[in-house]
């Protein structure tokens, strides 16, 4: 079963640019990298402008797996986390409709 995956984070006031530059980086990493992912997607709170939501989903838990102990991803992660301010809130889900 496909997994979803959705991030709500919040960013240092001001820093949304960066951070989206930051994230593109990483994106791009994980769509080259990862045939078991396809969706990886940010998206920018229309009500709070340093608000964001990440949506990723992986063909299964290997997938998963493999995403979250990939090289890119630990070389990326330092480039998005000086941008978070406080903690972001991660729910998991099975997917029960995905269109390509």
């Amino acid at each position: 079963m496909m997994i979803g995956i959705m991030i709500e984070l919040t960013v240092k006031a001001g820093s949304g640019p960066e951070f989206e530059r930051a994230f593109a980086i990483q994106a791009e990493a994980v769509r080259a990298n990862e045939p078991g992912n396809s969706l990886y997607a940010l998206f920018r709170s229309r009500e709070a402008p340093d608000g964001y939501t990440l949506v990723e989903i992986y063909e299964d838990e290997d997938a998963l797996a493999a995403h979250r102990n990939s090289p890119h991803m630990a070389a990326n992660r330092p480039l998005t986390l000086p941008f978070l301010a406080g903690r972001s809130e991660t729910r998991a889900f099975d997917v029960v409709s995905h269109v390509a």
